[in-house]
């Protein structure tokens, strides 16, 4: 994996770039031991001034006060059902009481705004919309409702599961009276709603059946050192071969990262350029 000071040293030639936000996601950014390192390193580069993280959010409540003083801005958690039984089912072995001590954790710190990431499934997590409700209203957060993505190797899961987001929403609108919050998407990935005028908030990502790629203007680099302008990017520029080459100075990789960031496009399936090769998302960390 890259170090914290590899990560720091992309991150640096990225901002001279142009790059100004950073979040940390995964895979599973917590599972690694220098996580606080990594974060400092961030945070020590100039012109970068957020700092995210999608988690989620196991050994976030002990860990969240020395991610927050390391420079953490924010945080995303992973929570795709509410029941507990659902919850461990879904992930294989996780504690959905662990995973909302973390939330507790990101409010009582103030790593806001708190975004509460779930997955569509029909049949599956499609009963809980409204408990999903209750909790933005009660816990004043927002929670993202995020299409399934048929990145390849579960295409039958996908097809059997898929629930779009205006399915969802339409479910939601018999209970909740939903007043948009954007004007326009701009480079945003979701189109947000207020719930009943109340604090809560809840957003839908449309990946599949509202591609919005023509905007997008994200890239990730993964934990292995991949530049990918796209997720459905099937391999990506190798920064790590570059980082450990002593023949390839910074100026030249950063030359580089500029002209990988110009051809970046769009990949996704719905544009019909998807990647040479399907991926599971849990390979894809950043």
């Amino acid at each position: 994996m890259l170090t914290p000071a590899e990560i720091r040293s992309v991150v640096a030639m990225l901002a001279r770039l142009g790059t100004r936000h950073v979040r940390l996601t995964g895979g599973e950014p917590l599972a690694r031991r220098d996580l606080t390192r990594i974060v400092e390193a961030i945070r020590s580069v100039p012109h970068i001034n957020d700092i995210a993280m999608t988690t989620n959010g196991h050994g976030l409540a002990e860990r969240a006060r020395d991610l927050k003083a390391a420079g953490l801005s924010r945080v995303n958690l992973h929570i795709d059902s509410l029941r507990a039984d659902r919850y461990r089912s879904l992930t294989g072995h996780g504690d959905l009481s662990n995973a909302l001590r973390g939330v507790e954790a990101a409010l009582r710190l103030d790593l806001r705004p708190v975004k509460i990431n779930v997955v569509l499934m029909r049949g599956i997590n499609d009963d809980e919309l409204g408990d999903f409700c209750r909790l933005a209203i009660d816990w004043g957060v927002t929670v993202r409702f995020i299409e399934l993505m048929n990145t390849g190797p579960a295409s039958a899961f996908v097809a059997s599961h898929f629930m779009a987001a205006d399915a969802a929403r339409a479910v939601i609108g018999r209970t909740h009276a939903l007043h948009p919050r954007f004007a326009e998407r701009g480079a945003c990935p979701a189109r947000e709603w207020s719930l009943d005028g109340l604090a809560g908030t809840v957003g839908f990502i449309a990946s599949e059946t509202e591609p919005f790629c023509a905007a997008c203007n994200r890239m990730r680099v993964t934990s292995d050192g991949r530049l990918k302008t796209c997720l459905y990017e099937a391999d990506g520029l190798d920064l790590r071969a570059c980082l450990r080459d002593p023949s390839i100075s910074d100026v030249e990789l950063q030359a580089l990262l500029a002209r990988t960031l110009a051809g970046k496009q769009s990949h996704h399936p719905a544009s019909g350029q998807s990647g040479d090769a399907p991926f599971a998302m849990a390979q894809i960390g950043g």
